[in-house]
């Protein structure tokens, strides 16, 4: 899918101060663990193997949130003929021009119009300044988000049971293009 790309409004210092702070609550004690624990002559005193899942578990979530990082910052949104796509998150997709409620295509406001809140996150990150993922809005609706920015959020209906709420870094830009492109 060739089209015009938007990328997403960088996150807010308060998402990455909060991944940082969840990676030093992972890293951290597993550090003082080892430390205290082959610190008495040199010998552990539970099983190695519980020590390197532990380790393990806790790349796995530092990894993971590193990413979250990378597509605060990264997340890319392009319109074309054939629709959107979304590309560089976890929970990018593409969604047919066919299946895009082009009418009802437009900016919101998340802190204003209560109704497009999401309330409930069903399988996506949820951090001061991004989220990302599958979500309710106060009003029902199951939503896929990729949010940096409640001021200028662009709504997407689809006829898939579900809207996309994007933070494009033109939002305006983003609606006229969606309008050349999805309007026959």
């Amino acid at each position: 899918m060739t089209g015009n790309g938007f990328s997403i409004i960088p996150a807010t210092s308060a998402t990455y101060l909060s991944i940082t702070v969840i990676v030093l609550l992972a890293v951290v004690p597993l550090i003082l663990g080892a430390f205290f624990l082959f610190r008495k002559s040199g010998q552990m005193k539970i099983p190695k193997i519980i020590f390197v899942v532990a380790a393990m578990i806790v790349l796995f979530i530092c990894v993971m949130f590193l990413y979250f990082a990378y597509s605060a910052a990264k997340t890319q949104f392009i319109v074309s003929d054939e629709g959107l796509e979304i590309k560089g998150c976890l929970y990018g997709r593409a969604v047919s021009k066919e299946s895009i409620d082009k009418e009802r295509v437009k900016i919101i406001n998340l802190m204003r119009e209560q109704d497009y809140r999401p309330v409930v996150r069903t399988n996506g990150v949820g951090l001061p300044g991004y989220l990302s993922g599958w979500f309710r809005l106060k009003n029902g609706e199951k939503a896929l988000l990729f949010v940096t920015n409640q001021a200028d959020v662009i709504y997407v209906p689809t006829s898939e049971g579900y809207c996309v709420l994007l933070s494009p870094s033109e939002p305006a830009d983003f609606l006229n293009m969606t309008r050349q492109m999805w309007n026959d």
